[in-house]
């Protein structure tokens, strides 16, 4: 459990175990008066020194997150270079010596300001516990600096000598501290060390219960925040390895950072240049940053591999280019050569769901009843059958299938999305909004996600808040069909008919099934009372 806010678009979580640990912390040498306010110094100066983290990161292009947790604060992001690496963990203790060192000057200038309570809390906490930061223990910035110290004078990747000097050291401080009867302190440097090396393992990396399946399985389940910080986590202790690269890459684009996701990318690249995993990942977010050509010139680069290796990723790749006859095609040829049944299972799932966008619902509909006979637990099977039943009008079983899917992954945000937009369209749209406001914050620069929110309140007759929503997205996602979808429906409710007609024409161009969609969508039924706008927007359409 965490509080969970923002400073200055930077993601802040505070957890529960982090402000049990300053309480505790607290009585060992304050009075009950006094420990609401060092509780409320420390939190504002382990944030203070893990902005200075973030500064940091920023300034080299990454954009990070932060948490406070038992063991102190951790400002995750992408790994940088080694020397990068080692400024940015410097940049946090730094910070706190600055504002430790400011309050300690102004203590010794004024006698009455020392003997403060506030004052001297100011300076334990921040003075204190930055020179506590910087000896090199496991899994704090001491640590990190001479992991990476001892990578640059062997050469290579060296973090195992590394842990082993900062277990030495911790050895050496915590015998030195008893030794001299400091008792409490001794006790801070050791749990300092302990709760961050198990929390990390025993470097500045993985916990040891989070292999390296964790993230990927939090990439399934939605939670992408969780997901990145795994990621960063297995890329501390392994950065010499793709997978966790990937994994923290995928995470960022799932949430919608996509500049970040480019930059994620393009490191696994350095170390795979035909990694088809990055390759489609970068031409995605290439894509949704409104970069189309540089977009299929990545796709082009994918396509050229051969199919046994990539054709996840070539298809996926190619439908997201709007290609969705080059993709069914493909996924249909590479179903016989997929190396186990999970990949085929995945293969034909894309055929089915391009079947539907090109107007194939009965053949997409089949396909997704024997999946879901197959495996009936997979939550995307059942998201599948959902999408292809609200299109055609049975919103009732696709209510059923779409509340399926989301019992097996409840944190889902495309599945929420899918919930909504069924709920949505079944006449629920006040149980709509829900869904789809929590899916639009957990990717708020998705078109789609946007798109289906601001359709709801277009249907609960707020116009203003719909236009909003559709406003505050990049320019370049106007050109999305779910977004012409949604301002369809905005100009239908102004009474605009022939440009709700043109746009929905539009949007039916690039997707096909939208123009279906539309025929039983409930905000176009004035619209679409017309035989003739009905039979022009619901009938075939040509699609790449």
């Amino acid at each position: 459990m965490a509080l969970k806010f923002k400073i200055f678009d930077l993601p802040v979580a505070i957890g529960v175990d982090f402000v049990i640990m300053a309480v505790v912390l607290g009585v060992l040498w304050r009075t009950p008066e006094e420990l609401p306010v060092w509780v409320a110094v420390l939190i504002g100066s382990v944030l203070i020194h893990e902005l200075g983290h973030a500064a940091l990161f920023d300034f080299f292009g990454v954009k990070p997150s932060i948490r406070l947790h038992s063991g102190g604060g951790e400002t995750m992001g992408l790994r940088l270079p080694t020397r990068q690496s080692i400024i940015v963990s410097a940049a946090g203790p730094g910070m706190g010596l600055i504002i430790g060192g400011i309050a300690a000057l102004a203590a010794m200038s004024s006698p009455k300001l020392g003997a403060n309570p506030i004052v001297e809390d100011v300076i334990w906490a921040n003075l204190g516990l930055s020179v506590l930061n910087l000896l090199p223990f496991p899994g704090v910035d001491g640590g990190s600096i001479l992991n990476e110290l001892m990578t640059i004078l062997l050469g290579r990747p060296a973090a195992f000598v590394g842990r082993a000097v900062a277990l030495v050291v911790l050895a050496a401080s915590c015998l030195g501290l008893v030794a001299m009867r400091q008792y409490v302190l001794a006790g801070v440097v050791f749990w300092m060390a302990v709760s961050t090396t198990t929390r990390h393992g025993s470097g500045s990396g993985l916990s040891r219960g989070a292999d390296a399946h964790v993230a990927g399985q939090l990439l399934a389940q939605g939670l992408y925040d969780e997901a990145f910080r795994a990621a960063c986590v297995r890329m501390a202790k392994s950065p010499a390895e793709i997978g966790p690269i990937l994994d923290g890459a995928d995470a960022l684009r799932l949430m919608t950072r996509y500049d970040d996701s480019v930059t994620g990318y393009n490191e696994a690249l350095k170390i795979d240049l035909y990694e088809p995993r990055a390759l489609r990942g970068r031409a995605s977010s290439l894509r949704r940053l409104g970069r189309s050509g540089a977009a299929d010139d990545v796709l082009g680069a994918l396509l050229s591999l051969p199919m046994e290796k990539a054709a996840s990723a070539q298809v996926v790749g190619l439908g997201e280019a709007g290609r969705y006859r080059e993709a069914h095609d493909l996924a249909v040829r590479a179903i016989p050569c997929a190396p186990n049944p999970a990949i085929a299972r995945a293969l034909r799932l894309l055929a089915s769901n391009y079947n539907h966008t090109l107007g194939r619902d009965d053949e997409a509909l089949r396909v997704a009843d024997e999946l879901i006979a197959g495996e009936p637990g997979e939550a995307a099977f059942h998201e599948m059958r959902a999408v292809i039943l609200c299109d055609l009008g049975r919103f009732q079983e696709a209510r059923s299938s779409a509340r399926r899917a989301l019992a097996g992954r409840p944190k889902h945000p495309e599945l929420m999305e899918t919930a909504g937009a069924v709920e949505r369209m079944a006449g629920n749209a006040e149980a709509a909004r829900t869904l789809l406001v929590d899916a639009a914050v957990a990717r708020p620069n998705d078109p789609v996600a946007r798109a289906e929110l601001a359709l709801c309140q277009v249907q609960l007759g707020r116009l203003d808040v719909a236009k909003t929503a559709l406003a505050t997205l990049p320019p370049f996602a106007g050109q999305d069909p779910f977004v012409m979808y949604a301002k369809a429906a905005l100009a239908c409710a102004d009474g605009a008919h022939d440009a709700a007609l043109a746009l929905l024409t539009e949007a039916r161009r690039s997707r096909p099934h939208l123009g279906r969609r539309a025929g039983v969508d409930p905000i176009f039924s004035a619209l679409l009372a017309d035989t003739a706008r009905r039979a022009s927007i619901a009938g075939p359409a040509a699609a790449t």
